[in-house]
C-alpha cells in the first residue's frame, strides 16, 4: 500500500523517553508501540487512555514490540479497535527473524482452544465462590457468638478471616483475568463483589498494578511487584538505588537485615495494599465517573461490614486482636504466594530484557510450584505461574493439563523452565535476600569508611 509511513525502532524507542505516567504521555507528543509490525500512536491528543480498559498498563509497552502483551490481554477483535491509532508500519529492514518459540506458542494456543482448555467449568467456580464465602461465615459466626467471651474463638475467627481474604484474592484474580465468563462485564461485576466488597482491594488499583506486572515481569524499574526498595531488594540493580533515598542509613539497615525482616514485612503487606487501594481511588487516575462511583461504594461496603463485625461484637482488646490477626495473617498468606511466584528469579534491566521474546520473558522470570492438593488450594492455582503468565485467561482448573505441554516446548527451544516445591521456593527467596543483604552490608561498610 502506497503512502504508508514506515518507522525505525530508533524512532519508536525515542518516542517513549520520559513517559512514565498517563499525564506524561498525554502532554508529551507522539508515543509509539508496535503490534504485529504495525505502529500505533497512543500519545498526546489521541484520547487513548479514556477508552482503554487496562488504563496505564499500555505505558509499559511504549517504545517496544507489544505484540505478545497485546495477544494475551485482548480478544481477537481488539486489533481492529486499534485502527484509530494506527500511524504506519515497521520498516521492513527493522523486522527481525521469526521467533520459533513464539510460533510454537501460537500453535499451542490453538491446540488448547481445540481441547476446550479455555472453557471454564461454571460448576467449579460456583463451588469456589460458595466454599470461599463459607470461610467468612464461619469467622463471623465465631465473632458474633463468642467475641465477648472467648479469646480462643476470636483467634480462630481472625485466622479464618485472614484465609478468607487470601482466597478471595485468588478468586477475584480469576474473574478479573476473564477466566470464567466470555462476557467481560460479568467477570468485572464478580470482581467488584469479591475483590472490593469481600476483600477490600480496588479492582481499578489492582488492574493498574497487576497488568503492568504481567507485561514486564521482573524488569527492574518497570515491574511494580519488585519495586520494594527501601524495604526489600531483589537484584543488584536495586542496590544501586541507595542514593535515591534521603535516609540511606535506614535503607541500608533494612536491606542488610532483609532475610530476618522478610516475613514481618509480608505481615503488613495487606494493610499497605488496602491503603494504596483507597489512595488510588482518591487520586487523579483516569477512571470514568461511573467506575469511580462503583469503586468508592463497594470499598465503603467492605469496610462497613468488616469494621462493624470487628467492633460491634467483640470487647475492645479482642477486637484489636481480631483486626491484627485478620489483617497481618492475610498479608503473610497473600504476599508469601506473590513472592514465590517470581522473587528470587532473574531480574533484568530494560536493556537486558530486549534479548527475550515476550513469552520467553514470562517463562524465565517465573517459578512453578509442584502441584499438590494443598499447594493448588493455598496458591489459588498460581503455583502454575508460568502457564498463567503465558495464558492469563486460562481457567485455573486447566493448568494441570497445560503444564506438561509448556514444559515440552521449553525443553525443545532450550528456554529455562523452573519448578520446585513450596518450601524450595521459599528457600530460594531467602537465599537471594541473604546474598543481596551481604552485598548491601559491604556497601554500608564502605560508605562508613569514607
Amino acid at each position: 500500500m502506497t503512502g504508508v509511513r514506515t518507522f525505525t525502532w530508533a524512532e519508536i524507542e525515542q518516542s517513549a523517553l520520559k513517559k512514565k505516567t498517563i499525564l506524561d504521555v498525554e502532554k508529551g507528543g507522539p508515543a509509539y508501540m508496535a503490534i504485529h509490525n504495525k505502529v500505533y500512536d497512543i500519545g498526546a491528543g489521541t484520547g487513548f487512555f479514556r477508552m482503554h480498559p487496562g488504563g496505564a498498563v499500555a505505558i509499559s509497552q511504549l517504545g517496544k514490540d507489544a505484540s505478545g502483551a497485546f495477544e494475551v490481554f485482548h480478544t481477537e477483535n481488539a486489533e481492529a479497535m486499534m485502527s484509530d491509532f494506527y500511524v504506519g508500519d515497521l520498516d521492513p529492514k527493522e523486522i527481525g527473524k521469526p521467533n520459533e518459540f513464539k510460533k510454537d506458542i501460537e500453535i499451542l494456543r490453538t491446540k488448547l482452544t481445540e481441547m476446550g482448555c479455555f472453557e471454564s467449568s461454571k460448576l467449579y467456580y460456583v463451588y469456589k465462590v460458595a466454599s470461599t464465602l463459607s470461610i467468612c461465615l464461619a469467622s463471623a459466626y465465631l465473632v458474633i457468638n463468642y467475641g465477648r467471651t472467648s479469646t480462643l474463638a476470636v483467634v480462630a475467627a481472625g485466622l479464618l478471616m485472614a484465609v478468607f481474604f487470601q482466597q478471595s484474592g485468588w478468586l477475584a484474580h480469576d474473574f478479573l483475568h476473564h477466566q470464567v465468563f466470555k462476557n467481560r462485564t460479568y467477570n468485572d461485576a464478580m470482581g467488584y463483589m469479591i475483590g472490593n466488597v469481600w476483600q477490600g482491594f480496588s479492582v481499578s488499583w489492582w488492574k493498574d498494578k497487576h497488568c503492568v506486572h504481567h507485561s514486564v515481569p521482573n524488569i527492574h524499574g518497570e515491574d511494580p511487584d519488585i519495586n520494594t526498595m527501601p524495604f526489600l531488594a531483589w537484584s543488584e540493580h536495586a542496590l544501586e538505588m541507595f542514593s535515591d533515598f534521603k535516609d540511606t542509613d535506614v535503607a541500608r539497615f533494612m536491606i542488610t537485615n532483609q532475610p530476618i525482616l522478610f516475613f514481618p514485612i509480608l505481615g503488613v503487606a495487606r494493610m499497605a495494599w488496602a491503603t494504596s487501594s483507597i489512595r488510588f481511588n482518591l487520586g487523579d487516575k483516569v477512571i470514568n465517573p461511573t467506575q469511580a462511583l462503583i469503586e468508592k461504594l463497594t470499598l465503603a461496603v467492605h469496610w462497613s461490614w468488616y469494621l462493624t463485625l470487628t467492633f460491634a461484637f467483640c470487647t475492645p482488646l479482642r477486637a484489636l486482636l481480631f483486626l491484627f490477626l485478620s489483617q497481618c495473617g492475610c498479608g503473610l498468606l497473600l504476599a508469601f504466594v506473590f513472592t514465590v511466584n517470581h522473587n528470587g528469579m532473574p531480574v533484568y534491566s530494560p536493556q537486558e530484557a530486549k534479548q527475550f521474546d515476550f513469552y520467553e520473558l514470562q517463562v524465565v522470570t517465573g517459578r512453578d510450584v509442584i502441584s499438590t492438593t494443598f499447594s493448588d488450594w493455598f496458591t489459588g492455582g498460581l503455583n502454575y505461574q508460568i502457564e498463567h503468565h503465558m495464558f492469563p485467561t486460562l481457567p485455573r482448573h486447566s493448568f494441570a493439563k497445560v503444564q506438561p505441554l509448556v514444559e515440552e516446548l521449553c525443553k525443545k527451544h532450550d528456554v529455562s523452565f523452573h519448578k520446585t516445591s513450596l518450601l524450595g521456593g521459599a528457600s530460594e527467596i531467602l537465599d537471594r535476600l541473604s546474598g543481596l543483604a551481604k552485598q548491601a552490608a559491604k556497601i554500608r561498610y564502605a560508605a562508613k569508611s569514607e
